[in-house]
């Protein structure tokens, strides 16, 4: 779970009636190539025994997908551009302001694959950290979210274009070496020196394509229906480690029933240097070194990060804009965990923590989910994205049913697995499965800021054996939709009630079989909003 940021308060955007769709376009700003789809990087990395330089050579295979392109720009940031190649053959290319433009030359028709390799070198000023860790052990770990690859390789560094990857690290032999993907082999090189080569056959971000070296214990306390589950630790936090990792399989068991089938070859835990908590690296998640304590307090996070190999990793948005999908999604299904594990109470407590989040950031600049405002992307690591974007999937869940909204979940990773989506993506798949519109939810809950506040008073006529209502919306917003169960309980009995708001003020009066204690308002507590319902005497 990536740390909140502490620049996380952001600028409200004011989104006029009818043009919450375009929010719901790419919008952020960064510059897609429409006409080239980046199929795989191979990058081969020399680390050598003291010292931050590396030595690269990353080939990248792109398809022509239209017309003809003269110049292929990457991302890559301030390592030295040795030389260039396109199909074996050396290149023109211009490197500065962190793009590389490769020139391709002539012959390239739509349909073709070109093969670009650039030979590079220098000391990565971010994305690759090579540092001493929490032992004084020198050790080197990728840390890409959310653009940060082009420090150390080459590429897209944008989610819009994934693809497969593989990795040949040579490094010191006391080194263990982990990425993405499957181990396809690891080659004695001389007494001091080991190659390893790891391998993802399925499209990944390049935020998720990392590396980490160093000398770890390893542990494999099993599998799940063929998946192999491994804990990368160090030596001196290897029991600590064993004991925080231990439902990690459980974990995995949960979301493959849940969700559908485990999109990666293995799922490694690992020790690492990140700047956040932990980090979703598909099929090699990385945790906060300081986050091993042996005392089981992370694995919130734990359960957050393997909850994004789902979603985020696999499913991935194709504007930063929309990170709910990604960020949200693991937020809620991290809490479901400990719902199937632990029970409701467990479970409601993470909710009442995300309210309380959402809140005080509400508090402090209302902003809607998607917030094309936002040009700082780590200002995207907010209580929006995480907290309401989770509790917006709760209420989903509670307007849908049970059995209708996971479903829908299940259709949504079936249909995008491996690719990238947009909200109205999502949307549609759970309006397919729900069988009416639900782009008055999307419209209120991710395209505006702010919730519902309630305010509700009762009475009871005693002559007529009713409770009469007054429910008013108080917030600053224009009125929310808020169908809304009301619960009428005197001590064990209880009486239930749908109504639906819709605007600022209504009156209600319900026939009940006699006085209730107390009227409450959304009892299984579904809803997003702020809530006060008192009895007043005729």
């Amino acid at each position: 779970m990536k740390k909140w940021i502490t620049r996380w308060i952001i600028t409200a955007v004011l989104l006029l009636p009818g043009l919450s769709p375009a929010a719901g376009q790419a919008s952020d700003g960064y510059a897609r190539l429409d006409d080239v789809d980046i199929l795989h990087y191979r990058i081969s990395l020399d680390i050598g025994e003291t010292g931050k330089a590396i030595q690269g050579e990353t080939t990248i295979l792109a398809a022509m997908l239209a017309g003809r392109r003269d110049v292929l720009p990457l991302d890559l940031g301030s390592l030295t551009v040795d030389r260039v190649t396109v199909d074996g053959e050396i290149a023109a290319f211009e490197h500065r302001d962190g793009r590389l433009r490769v020139t391709l030359g002539d012959g390239h028709a739509v349909g073709d694959t070109v093969a670009v390799a650039v030979i590079y070198h220098g000391e990565p000023v971010d994305g690759l950290f090579i540092q001493a860790n929490k032992f004084g052990d020198r050790s080197v770990f990728a840390d890409n979210w959310p653009n940060r690859a082009r420090h150390w390789f080459p590429g897209v560094d944008h989610p819009y274009d994934k693809a497969t990857a593989e990795f040949i690290v040579t490094a010191p032999a006391a080194y263990d070496v982990v990425a993405n993907g499957r181990l396809l082999e690891t080659t004695t090189l001389s007494p001091a020196r080991k190659r390893t080569h790891w391998k993802t056959d399925a499209p990944i971000p390049t935020y998720c394509m990392v590396v980490g070296a160093a000398r770890f214990s390893i542990i494999r306390p099993g599998s799940w229906q063929g998946i192999p589950v491994s804990y990368y630790l160090f030596p001196g936090d290897r029991d600590a480690g064993i004991t925080d990792f231990s439902r990690s399989t459980d974990m995995l068991a949960f979301y493959t029933d849940l969700i559908g089938p485990y999109p990666y070859a293995k799922l490694a835990l690992v020790q690492s240097s990140t700047r956040f908590g932990g980090m979703e690296n598909a099929s090699a998640i990385f945790f906060s070194e300081k986050s091993i304590l042996g005392a089981k307090m992370g694995e919130l996070t734990i359960a957050h990060e393997i909850a994004h190999q789902w979603f985020g990793d696999s499913v991935t948005e194709s504007d930063w804009h929309h990170l709910w999908l990604s960020e949200g999604f693991a937020t809620y299904f991290g809490a479901l965990f400990f719902e199937e594990a632990e029970g409701d109470e467990r479970f409601h407590q993470m909710l009442s923590r995300s309210r309380a989040r959402y809140i005080e950031a509400n508090r402090r600049a209302p902003a809607p989910i998607i917030n094309p405002a936002i040009t700082d992307l780590f200002d995207l690591l907010n209580a929006y994205n995480y907290s309401k974007g989770g509790l917006v999937l709760h209420m989903l869940r509670g307007l849908m049913g049970d059995e209708a909204f996971f479903d829908g979940i299940r259709r949504f990773y079936r249909e995008f697995r491996d690719q990238t989506v947009l909200t109205r993506d999502f949307r549609a798949v759970m309006e397919a499965r729900y069988g009416s519109s639900l782009d008055w939810f999307f419209e209120q809950w991710i395209f505006r800021a702010g919730h519902p506040v309630v305010e509700a008073t009762w009475t009871w006529d005693e002559r007529t054996g009713e409770v009469a209502m007054q429910v008013r919306q108080t917030q600053r917003q224009e009125p929310f939709r808020l169908p809304v169960t009301l619960a009428f309980a005197d001590g064990d009995r209880e009486q239930r009630r749908q109504i639906e708001l819709l605007e600022r003020s209504h009156e209600f009066r319900f026939d009940l079989d006699e006085a209730p204690g107390e009227v409450l308002l959304d009892p299984d507590s579904w809803l997003l909003m702020e809530a006060r319902v008192e009895r007043v005497e005729r």
